[in-house]
């Protein structure tokens, strides 16, 4: 085992995700401005290092959203919004980009608020998040902790691993689980008839057409609010208003509804979705028109693509403000282990920042204040 250094300031961070190696980053940081070295950092995990951050953002790493009033902000998480007020209070958007500035990862806004790596590469944000990591202090483990007894040795402890494959580690911790769920993944229709391939932008949001459902940010977005939903469930999602398909009818009244519904959403899906599509616009009722507005889907399951995280974790009840155990004296949590998640766009990652950093704050607070 690696020797110890002289005091007690041991500290195990289980789990080399985009939490843990944030939280440790923020401790080296932390521990330098106070300059206060009589530590060690032992990271575990079972594979390579920030290997999750790789997928990100379809490579791209979409690090945070530009959304900078944290009431709106917390807007999108389905679950532990409340909780994550406090947080971001401590450690919000702007913080973030100012630490990642400073090792070197410069960033830039798209017009749909997210904010990237001006690299645009997750590879890029791996290796240089990687090089800020490189001291001393650090210990890097290729091991899997299974039971919370094989870490007697530390003095401090973060579990930041994620939410795959931990119920036993969190278990043996005395905490509870709420259930993990699968969420942001595409969905799965049934009696599913329409052109795979074909993309639709609705009044809810954007999704595409796979071979058996839909995928999307839209998709992502409905398997989020409904993670805990029993299926089959309905979802109706609004293609267009009423009033400008009658004001495209006024304007039009010889065409086939079909033609006329075209003007909204893919012909090739107006083909399949009008059922009377050649007769002329003037003569379809109300009632079969409005039909023609929203898109009712039944959903049956999840499937296994999309940006999917996993809803449940850690009960937030079980932990203070500064993401420590209240059970364990000395445990803390962050990261998606926590009962958290958020919709697409980067506020998961978010939530990886804000909870590593709080976590790193409070246990360096805890030693130089001792």
């Amino acid at each position: 085992m690696e020797q110890l250094c002289q005091g007690k300031n041991n500290i195990a961070i289980v789990g080399g995700g985009p939490s843990g190696i944030y939280c440790a980053l923020n401790m080296l940081k932390l521990f330098k401005e106070n300059k206060f070295s009589d530590f060690k950092i032992t990271i575990f995990d079972k594979a390579q290092i920030l290997r999750t951050i790789l997928p990100t953002g379809n490579s791209r790493c979409n690090i945070t959203n530009a959304t900078w009033d944290i009431d709106d902000f917390i807007l999108n998480y389905p679950r532990g919004d409340k909780f994550l007020k406090s947080i971001f209070s401590k450690h919000f958007v702007y913080d973030s980009l100012d630490f990642f500035k400073t090792i070197g990862i410069d960033t830039y806004i798209q017009p749909d608020n997210r904010i990237f790596p001006k690299s645009n590469s997750s590879k890029d944000v791996k290796d240089k998040m990687l090089n800020a990591l490189l001291s001393k202090n650090i210990v890097l483990k290729n091991k899997i902790i299974i039971n919370y007894s094989e870490l007697n040795q530390f003095d401090k402890i973060v579990f930041s691993c994620g939410s795959r494959g931990v119920d036993e580690l969190i278990n043996s911790s005395g905490h509870n689980i709420i259930p993990f769920k699968k969420a942001l993944c595409a969905l799965n229709v049934e009696n599913f008839n329409f052109p795979k391939g074909v993309s639709i932008s609705s009044l809810d949001g954007d999704f595409i057409f796979t071979d058996k459902g839909i995928s999307g940010p839209l998709a992502f977005k409905i398997s989020s609010i409904n993670a805990y939903k029993e299926y089959p469930y309905k979802v109706l999602i609004r293609l267009f208003e009423y009033d400008d398909l009658i004001n495209e009818i006024n304007k039009n009244s010889k065409k086939s509804i079909g033609n006329i519904v075209s003007n909204f959403v893919p012909k090739s899906f107006a083909q399949v979705f009008v059922k009377n599509y050649d007769k002329k616009a003037a003569e379809i009722s109300k009632k079969e028109l409005l039909s023609y507005c929203s898109l009712e889907l039944n959903i049956i399951s999840s499937a296994n693509t999309g940006e999917i995280v996993n809803a449940g974790g850690v009960d937030l009840d079980e932990i203070n403000s500064n993401c420590k155990s209240k059970i364990k004296d000395n445990l803390w949590f962050c990261g998606e282990i926590l009962n958290i998640d958020g919709f697409c766009g980067g506020f998961n990652l978010q939530n990886c920042w804000s909870t590593g950093f709080v976590v790193a704050n409070d246990i360096v607070r805890s030693i130089i204040n001792k």
